[in-house]
């Protein structure tokens, strides 16, 4: 069957290439993915769904098969901006193929792994669907900024109840079994306006947040190696003030942190950490963690909470096995077993619902949001391979 896989995929070569330049060709950042959503739907419904849904959300969802071993596969089709188009060397809206690879905003996060899925479910359809396996394809909306929302609302809305879930996030081709988690942190101090001309009889609040600052960057630095997702990180992200003019001095300043969590990381441990340091205290500084309303492209609202909870797989766990099975299988060798530094769905699927998931996906993680996004084409047929493999071996 490794040989009939590969066939039918390198036969389907310019048609996956194909269906991802025209992904990257629609512009979809986070809040406008209406149009790639209707292009996928299209798509899907040609390869013959057997339902295809858009949700209130706006997630696109489709469904193929009617066995009792349910797999759910999921792609996010937002992209973050694409910045100063002069700092990229090819336009990053035509997916312009060079080199063997595919360069453009989204290539690899995560337009890549949503072609080389999708055309993986279309050769496994002409193969035949195992009858054991129900396919749900997502096409997931608003992950950049805000990752596991849409999950959580497919799973609190949907008649779909999968036993596994695989995230197609660029691994560079390696099974990925979990992520660090992510807390958005605010802290905000309170200054007293005056007159800029006579500042030292107020309270600058951006002065007054320059020792919290520093002791961040000092915290960061000293910040101990988890033994599963190695180094946290904390960095400041923005920072804000507010003043009566600007003749007058700030009467408060509030910056963002991101926070990345280590395995044994908590929220309340993560916020006590920082209302404890010593600039925070002197400040009398407001620590808390954000809550969002936000609105998606259907002008669905939703609320959410800055926390975005990690989550591991044991390497011992079924879907774990079924995975490195199928690589060993369509690739003669074994696979590399990791975890992202970056955040994905599975904050929703696993971190929140303990859903059973895993990810492969083509593209190099540390490519994503950069000026140098591109995926190599032979990453988009070998995932194509991988999906089949392990859809066939997962329905086992």
């Amino acid at each position: 069957m490794k040989g009939k896989i590969n066939k039918f995929v390198e036969s389907n070569r310019i048609e996956i290439i194909t269906l991802l330049q025209k992904l990257i060709q629609i512009p979809s950042t986070t809040g406008n993915e209406g149009e790639i959503i209707q292009f996928l739907e299209n798509e899907m419904k040609a390869i013959g769904f057997d339902e295809v849904n858009v949700d209130q959300m706006g997630n696109l969802i489709g469904r193929i098969g009617n066995g009792s071993r349910i797999l759910a596969i999921d792609g996010h089709v937002d992209t973050v901006e694409i910045g100063k188009q002069e700092y990229w060397k090819f336009d990053p809206l035509k997916g312009i193929e060079q080199n063997e690879n595919i360069h453009g905003r989204g290539a690899c996060d995560q337009k890549g792994g949503i072609a080389s899925a999708l055309m993986a479910v279309k050769i496994l359809k002409k193969i035949g669907i195992p009858d054991l396996l129900t396919i749900y394809f997502v096409a997931s909306v608003h992950e950049e900024p805000y990752e596991g929302a849409n999950w959580q609302f497919i799973l609190e809305n949907s008649e779909m109840h999968p036993n596994a879930v695989l995230l197609t996030e660029p691994s560079n081709l390696s099974i990925s079994i979990g992520q660090r988690g992510r807390i958005d942190i605010k802290i905000k101090v309170k200054g007293l306006s005056s007159h800029g001309a006579e500042p030292d009889i107020g309270i600058n609040a951006i002065f007054k947040m320059n020792p919290i600052i520093a002791e961040l960057e000092e915290f960061h630095k000293n910040m101990p190696i988890d033994p599963i997702f190695g180094k946290g990180s904390l960095t400041i992200t923005e920072i804000k003030s507010t003043s009566v003019s600007l003749n007058a001095v700030a009467d408060s300043c509030t910056i963002h942190i991101d926070r990345r969590l280590g395995s044994e990381e908590t929220l309340d441990k993560v916020i006590d950490e920082i209302r404890n340091l010593k600039s925070v205290i002197d400040a009398e500084a407001e620590v808390f963690v954000p809550e969002y309303e936000v609105k998606s492209y259907k002008n669905h609202s939703y609320g959410i909470i800055g926390f975005y909870p990690g989550w591991i797989m044991d390497k011992s766990h079924g879907l774990v096995l079924s995975a490195k099975s199928a690589f060993e299988y369509q690739f003669g060798k074994q696979p590399q077993i990791g975890t992202w530094r970056f955040s994905t769905n599975g904050v929703a699927t696993k971190g929140r619902n303990d859903i059973p998931t895993i990810g492969f996906g083509p593209g190099e993680e540390k490519l994503a949001h950069t000026y140098e996004e591109h995926v190599p084409i032979e990453h988009l047929l070998k995932a194509s391979e991988f999906y089949i493999a392990f859809m066939l071996e997962y329905a086992k």
